[in-house]
């Protein structure tokens, strides 16, 4: 099932597992998962303004204020209670400045004028049932084009150079977003995935700019990542016990290039 007109509120408290609880169980423990905490940062705030900036720039003039130039005292608690009350987004002035130079410098790219140009779907929520073990299961992408089945997903980073970017593919499981968004959406009816692209902008000024693609290899390596954590949480969730670290004294031994001062002893 696609819901188009889900506010992200409602979407997030919904108990079907995503991406983020899996891939917060995968890589750390299910403890973690379960239990830690998840909160609106602002950070999250400035990618959801970017993204109005650089695919729907007349939203990003009507639900984006530009706000106090920090986020202390009355001035920022007045001018936030004013933006919820309009529905509006709010931000600092350096985020909303930095926001819509972001926005402008992610237009030079080719496939973010043709998403623009292109009808697509914005953070339209996917819900479906997985058949292995009948959990129920969500996606909320970025983008989605019917036009060119292509799924999008926008990210804000501090270095959006090759070889950093995909060492935080890999830390943050986007491989295993890849995988679990377009097999999600797909199941819940939501239309046939040809491709995904990360789009990729730097919070610094230029705000250089960049798309990628991952290759089949690091699609399937998501995936089996994400039935792990799949059939781990319902391990978890039938026994009733989501285990944190080990609770018995481990021997911990320091990492290779720490034994600085004993390999010069050993020459």
């Amino acid at each position: 099932m696609i819901r188009y007109d889900m506010p992200a509120g409602e979407y997030h408290a919904n108990p079907a597992r995503s991406k983020s609880y899996l891939w917060k169980l995968y890589s750390g423990t299910p403890a973690h998962a379960e239990y830690g905490e998840t909160e609106t940062t602002p950070a999250m705030d400035l990618g959801t303004a970017v993204h109005l900036a650089a695919l729907e720039p007349e939203k990003f003039e009507t639900d984006v204020e530009r706000g106090p130039d920090d986020r202390r005292g009355n001035k920022w608690k007045d001018a936030l209670e004013a933006g919820l009350a309009y529905g509006r987004l709010v931000l600092t002035s350096g985020d909303y400045d930095n926001a819509r130079r972001m926005g402008d410098a992610l237009r030079k790219l080719p496939i973010v004028r043709q998403l623009s140009d292109a009808q697509i779907l914005r953070e339209a929520s996917g819900f479906w049932t997985d058949p292995e073990t009948g959990l129920e299961c969500r996606c909320r992408p970025d983008i989605y084009c019917p036009a060119f089945e292509i799924m999008a997903d926008l990210k804000t980073t501090g270095d959006a150079s090759p070889f950093t970017w995909a060492k935080r593919a890999a830390d943050m499981g986007y491989h295993a977003q890849e995988a679990w968004y377009s097999d999600g959406w797909q199941a819940a009816g939501g239309g046939n995935i040809d491709g995904f692209v990360f789009i990729v902008v730097e919070t610094d000024y230029p705000h250089l700019c960049s798309a990628y693609e991952l290759p089949p290899q690091a699609i399937e390596e998501g995936r089996l990542a994400m039935r792990k954590a799949l059939l781990t949480y319902k391990e978890c969730r039938d026994s009733g016990v989501f285990p944190g670290y080990p609770a018995d004294v481990q021997e911990l031994d320091l990492p290779g290039w720490a034994y600085k001062e004993t390999k010069l002893l050993n020459y």
